[in-house]
Parts: C-alpha cells; structure tokens; sequence
C-alpha cells in the first residue's frame, strides 16, 4: 500500500468532548478570556476521557476574534493550563464559523499522518471581550484630527473585501431562494424550543463543563446556557428587521453573539490500545 493508503486506513476515534456553558453578549462569561474559557473544556475532556496529559502529542484551537491578550498564543496557553508538558505543540487555526471544526479536521490529520497519536482540539471565542481599537494613535494625533474608535468586533463581522455585513449574505440566500420572513421566524422559533426541550431533559448534561463565575453576590455556579430564552411567533414577528428594509433577518432568528469553547480529544487505534 502506499502512504496515502495507510493514512486513509488509519482510523481517528473521539475519546470526549466538553463543552462550557455558553454565555450571552456582555453576560456572565465576559470578564472571562477565551484562554481561560478553553482551559475549563479542556480540563474536562482530559477527565473524561482518562486522558493523562502527558499522553497528548499535539494541540489544536480555533479561534476567530482574537480578543484574549494572549490571543497570539492561545492554543498554546490552552494546553499548557491544562496541564500539558511544555514540549507539546500547539496551533491555532482561524476558518471563521468552521474554526472549531477546523481543528478537529486538523487533529485528524496529524493522527492519520502519523504526526500524533493523541490530540486535544477544540474551539473558543470571547465576543464580550472583542475591545474598541484606535488606529494609528501610535504615532501621534496632529492638532484638530478627530480620534475615531473602531468596533473590532463589527470589523471582524464585516467582510471588507466585499464591504458585506455577514447578516446581509443571509439576506441575499433569502432572496435567492425564495424564504420568507415567517419562514425564519419559525425556524428561530424551533432552535429555542429545541434548546429548552434538550435542556429541560437533560441532554446536555453530559457534554457540559460547569464553570465558576463571579456574580453579583460572589463567585456562583455556571452551569447552563445563558442565550436561549422563551419565545413566540407572535412576539418574532413584532421584531423589526435588522439589516435590510423588509428583510428577514431579526434579533430574533440572527445568529447569536456568545461566548464559550468546546474540546474534543482524538486518539489513533494505538493510543487506545495503548493507554
């Protein structure tokens, strides 16, 4: 057989997979890097799947807004508070909404290449943590030159390449196939309903990674998704549209601004058998 064979034969397993809470835009997870947010998936996974970190050859994080202050070492950082040796490699990778599913493809590569046998990969953001940004200020502000701040976080939601707010390309896959105002509002309406049914019979308890959070009263318990929230068609259909004149994008059926990470531990045939 040639290489490329043997790669392909070479089978991946998901050993487990954690995932924190998620919390909503400016809630209780934004005073909580992605850096640290990952840590906790990532602790969790290594626990549940009996995973001894020095066991992990690789690291792979996706992350797509780069808010943490440690941003440029995030993956890194991540391994290396979950306990991870310090001679273990990490990378972070950025394909936008698939940067999370990137890295687990990625994973899969180096185990299939025979680069690793255990990976630990996963994603992360901090939206909450997205900061204003003042360009150019480096270099000094001449007299009379108004200093304008710049939200990173609607930059990084805007593709300027194609000056398109990424809510807009929603807008035109609406109008490209026919999908209507009522339709999505349905479809909203379905996801939250979804969530509190999963929620409501404990489906996630056993991904989920609960996190201490500082409160109003002190450090509390975090321990379920903060976005979700109880609605109606009617109340949908009251929502006035958010980015185009008659459109069909709202607050209520927009993808939701949050903040959280998941991990998933891989391993080759090998590894298990192994370990």
């Amino acid at each position: 057989p040639t290489p490329l064979d043997m790669a392909a034969s070479r089978a991946v397993f998901i050993v487990a997979a954690k995932r924190t809470p998620f919390g909503t835009y400016g809630g209780k997870l934004r005073g909580i890097s992605a850096t640290e947010i990952c840590k906790v998936a990532a602790t969790a996974a290594l626990e549940a799947g009996n995973v001894p970190p020095g066991a992990v050859d690789s690291v792979v994080i996706g992350n797509v807004a780069q808010s943490s202050s440690d941003a440029a070492y995030l993956a890194r950082h991540v391994g290396l508070k979950a306990g991870l040796p310090i001679s273990t490699p990490a990378l972070t990778v950025n394909r936008l909404c698939g940067s999370g599913f990137q890295a687990v493809i990625t994973g899969a590569h180096e185990i299939k290449l025979r680069e690793a046998d255990v990976v630990l990969t996963g994603g992360t953001e901090n939206m909450s943590q997205a900061p204003y940004a003042l360009r150019d200020s480096r270099w000094g502000n001449p007299l009379g030159k108004d200093l304008k701040l710049e939200d990173t976080l609607w930059s990084a939601l805007t593709d300027t390449y194609v000056k398109l707010p990424m809510a807009l390309t929603a807008e035109k896959l609406a109008e490209k196939y026919d999908i209507t105002r009522e339709q999505c509002d349905a479809f909203a309406l379905l996801s939250q309903q979804r969530w509190a049914n999963a929620h409501k019979n404990g489906y996630f308890n056993a991904e989920l990674a609960p996190m201490e959070v500082k409160g109003k009263k002190g450090v509390e318990p975090f321990t379920q998704d903060e976005h979700p929230r109880e609605t109606t068609l009617e109340k949908l259909a009251k929502l006035p549209p958010v980015f185009k004149e008659n459109g069909c994008v709202s607050a209520g059926s927009a993808s939701g601004v949050c903040d959280g990470a998941g991990a998933v531990v891989l391993a080759s045939e090998d590894a298990i058998t192994k370990h």
